[in-house]
């Protein structure tokens, strides 16, 4: 299955080139020039050139301005992620439902996009052999790695708000058919679908050209062009929209309604065991739910700019503004920069290890500062001793 659905993107991919996107879809070159300016006989001369290279045109300053913007993105992600999975590796309570590991997995995947992310801005194949100048091109200069776990990324949300969803509206099935498998592919399905989506429109159409790495366009047509468009709008941001919206609507209107039931029906001053150990599952539920809708409208709000113009670019609504794409493809990986700090801020799992790490420095410090400041007086146990001793012996 996963072979076919590979081999149908694949032909798909070769007939029809994807269109010139941003630095998420398609790899922007900061360091193209403009052919302005020239003769025309030059202009004749490198027509093929130019043509590719002026649509790509931003001036200097604010070619810089995006790149140092999208090289401080990538830093602070790898920080912020690489704390999170810590977090969420060495916590006691890290193991304990399907969810945790679906975030923790969620989590790698913007850590290897930010880090392929900063290699692919910082390495370039110029100067280097054919094969290996290739090689920088497959796997960093065209962005491929970071492109294909950032469509995972989306694809892995998608699967958590569905397993959200069965396990709060549809809880009986859930206990009867949920299998520890099932988490496990989950995870396989989002890498399948970074893979059809990402990996294989890249290396399909990757090329290294005068020492820059470029995407083929060779028998594109528009009306292919617009096709692919359309379907990335639909597959990579209309439709994990909806299931977002549709599947936390539903969640938290049972949520909703269990809150009420147990207000009506539980009396006043009964609280036991069973009950404390329910309002501490149905808190956990509250606050993973809170945490992945807020990772959610992250992804809606920082892909809206970049999916949207695309979109409307291709159906020739607006004119196509490279700076744009520049400022929108800055947005788009804002959220992998972003989704670690929801985690930190509102996932009880990071934030309870955070609290006992920080608790741990703290008390090792005061142990260690302790011994080295003196004290003239004797301890207050001591100087209770000494007088419970003293009475004792003036009694006797």
């Amino acid at each position: 299955m996963e072979a076919t659905t590979a081999i149908m993107w694949l032909t798909l991919i070769t007939v029809a080139q994807p269109t010139d996107d941003n630095v998420t879809e398609a790899g922007f070159d900061y360091t193209v020039s403009a052919s302005r300016g020239k003769s025309p006989s030059s202009s004749s001369s490198s027509s093929s050139s130019s043509s590719y290279s002026s649509s790509y045109y931003i001036s200097p300053t604010m070619s810089m301005v995006i790149y140092v913007a999208t090289c401080t993105i990538a830093v602070v992600g790898f920080l912020a992620n690489g704390y999170v999975l810590l977090a969420l590796i060495f916590s006691k309570n890290s193991r304990a439902s399907n969810v945790n590991a679906f975030i923790t997995h969620q989590t790698i995947l913007d850590l290897t996009a930010c880090i392929f992310l900063f290699f692919g801005l910082v390495l370039k194949p110029t100067g280097m052999s054919d094969s290996l100048a290739l090689f920088v091109c497959w796997i960093f200069s065209n962005y491929a790695i970071s492109i294909t776990v950032g469509d995972a990324s989306i694809c892995g949300l998608v699967i958590i708000t569905v397993e959200r969803y069965v396990k709060i509206v549809h809880p009986v099935a859930y206990r009867n058919h949920y299998r520890p498998w099932m988490t496990r592919l989950g995870i396989v399905i989002s890498w399948i679908f970074g893979i059809c989506m990402g990996l294989i429109p890249i290396w399909a159409t990757a090329g290294v050209v005068r020492g820059r790495c470029i995407r083929s366009r060779i028998g594109s047509t528009p009306e292919l062009k617009l096709a692919w468009n359309i379907a990335k709008f639909l597959i990579q941001y209309a439709a994990p929209l909806a299931v977002f919206v549709f599947g936390y609507w539903k969640i938290l209107a049972v949520i909703r309604r269990q809150r009420k039931q147990v207000g009506h029906s539980q009396p006043q001053g009964t609280f036991n065991a069973t009950t404390a150990t329910e309002a501490t599952n149905k808190r956990i539920e509250v606050n993973v739910i809170k945490t992945m809708v807020l990772v959610s409208v992250s992804f809606a709000v920082c892909f809206f700019c970049m999916r949207t113009y695309t979109i409307l670019t291709a159906l020739r609504v607006v004119p196509v503004i490279p700076i744009l794409y520049g400022l929108f493809s800055v947005f788009s990986y804002a959220s992998r920069c972003l989704n670690p700090f929801v985690y930190a801020t509102q996932y009880e799992v990071v934030r309870r290890w955070w609290k006992v790490t920080l608790c741990r420095v703290v008390r090792r410090q005061h142990v260690e500062e302790s011994p080295m400041t003196p004290s003239s007086a004797p301890p207050v146990s001591e100087i209770q001793q000494g007088k419970k001793i003293h009475v004792t012996t003036k009694d006797l």
